[in-house]
């Protein structure tokens, strides 16, 4: 070996300095040596604290080592792999500042800018929340182990099986309880489709500030928490869909994606994210702020008391009665419907868009949730206000709904997707079904050997490998 450590005391550490000297001196009118590799040279500390070692490396040189030296180096190395970790995400930062410097006055048709994003994170907070080191993220997340809310357990409990009573007293309700409840199940869907949906998550088209008004007060009659919090859960979905930072992820079965996550606590992941996606522009406007700081008396009034009152006051309903159907089973109906979205339209169901990505297109769904379903194109395609490629009202009445507002005036800047863009996604990542009822889809077909569409390239291809 290359290197040797000899323990020495106090009473020959003079010596021992004054041959180091020597030693180096020598070496000075020589020739000098090559030097030993981090292989070779190898540091030896002695069991006792007090001892001093002596590093004998190839060059012939005696250098005292302390006993605190290899913990020293080890501390040094992980300082250095931090500061390279952050040099390197200040790299990766640069060019998304000089992108945004470049198209922050740049605004499109519509009169958004890159700054009024949606998905854009926040930099200094994801900074805030970076893990040490990946080692500590990967422990974080093999221990999470989801727990149960048992107070939003008891929630749901409440709710469904309430819904199951009201269902049941419908039966013997009156007419006009009937067809009150439909309208409130349709009204209060469109607060979800059109208000906290389109409009609040992914900011498709521009409402006034009657349309907005009115469509949260229909949301808050649906009841499903306060607009700021559904659409900051909304954008993580779509930013990290079908990942850990999902917070209804699909791929951890149908009864999670269904209605398991609203009583389980959330993956570490998916608090990580709620900190990190901008939420600036619902924070600047006044209807959605005031929704969230008055939820709680709003929600008693608009999702509890009018529906159930109403048919009592109006009609001399079964105030019971009444409260069974109104609220319980009308509330069951709206959220398993939204529901229903998050699970079924994760999973069955054609892919013309992208079939890489878990959602899929579903009429049935988009029938029940007027318009939601066509969730394989809404994935792809996010800003476009009618979530779906084609403009059937009978299947969309969310879009029905938007477009007539934006008719009388009060609503504007409805985002759309070329033709040519659709295609181009489609061919490139779809699963074929979007070209089946094209004009062209089967121009090139051809039945087998001998079809006379058979291109000539092909046929002559195809006679050299004949055997």
């Amino acid at each position: 070996m290359c290197l040797s450590t000899i323990p020495i005391t106090n009473e020959t550490k003079e010596q021992t300095a004054a041959s180091t000297i020597i030693a180096s001196t020598s070496s000075a009118t020589t020739t000098t040596p090559p030097t030993c590799s981090s292989s070779q040279c190898v540091l030896n500390r002695s069991s006792s604290p007090a001892t001093l070692q002596l590093e004998t490396d190839c060059n012939g040189n005696n250098n005292e080592v302390n006993q605190n030296s290899i913990k020293q180096r080890k501390q040094k190395n992980i300082l250095n792999g931090q500061q390279q970790q952050q040099q390197q995400l200040q790299r990766q930062q640069q060019p998304q500042q000089q992108q945004h410097v470049q198209t922050k006055c740049l605004d499109d048709n519509l009169g958004y800018n890159e700054e009024n994003a949606v998905y854009k994170e926040l930099i200094k907070a994801k900074e805030s929340l970076m893990p040490a080191n990946i080692m500590e993220e990967t422990l974080r997340d093999e221990e999470h182990q989801p727990k149960i809310r048992w107070l939003d357990l008891m929630a749901q409990l409440f709710l469904h099986v309430g819904g199951l009573y009201g269902f049941y007293l419908l039966f013997s309700a009156k007419l006009l309880t009937f067809l009150w409840v439909i309208i409130i199940i349709w009204v209060s869907g469109i607060g979800i489709t059109a208000g906290a949906h389109r409009l609040w998550s992914h900011k498709s088209y521009n409402a006034s500030l009657t349309l907005r008004i009115l469509l949260m007060f229909l949301f808050t009659i649906a009841g499903q928490r306060d607009a700021y919090t559904w659409a900051l859960d909304h954008r993580i979905h779509h930013k990290f869909s079908e990942t850990d930072a999902d917070p209804h992820n699909a791929k951890r079965g149908f009864f999670f994606a269904h209605v398991g996550w609203l009583f389980l606590t959330p993956h570490p992941k998916v608090v990580e994210k709620r900190k990190i996606i901008d939420m600036s522009d619902l924070e600047r406007d006044p209807v959605v702020m005031f929704q969230r700081r008055w939820f709680i008396p709003l929600f008693a009034i608009c999702s509890i008391g009018l529906p159930a009152l109403i048919p009592w006051y109006q009609w001399d309903e079964c105030l019971w009665r009444s409260f069974w159907i109104n609220f319980n089973m009308r509330f069951c109906c709206t959220l398993n419907v939204a529901f229903f979205v998050n699970s079924v339209a994760h999973m069955w169901g054609r892919k013309p868009y992208d079939k890489n990505i878990s959602p899929v297109e579903s009429p049935m769904v988009s029938f029940l949730a007027l318009g939601e379903g066509w969730h394989n194109y809404h994935h792809v395609f996010p800003w476009d206000y009618k979530t779906g490629e084609f403009g059937n009202y009978k299947l969309n009445v969310t879009t029905a709904f938007i477009d007539i507002c934006a008719k009388f005036g009060l609503a504007n800047g409805r985002k759309l997707v070329s033709c040519d863009m659709i295609k181009r996604r489609a061919l490139k990542c779809g699963d074929g079904s979007r070209f089946l009822t094209d004009e062209f889809a089967h121009k090139n077909q051809v039945w087998g050997y001998g079809d006379k569409d058979l291109m000539p390239e092909d046929l002559q291809e195809l006679n050299k490998m004949t055997k």
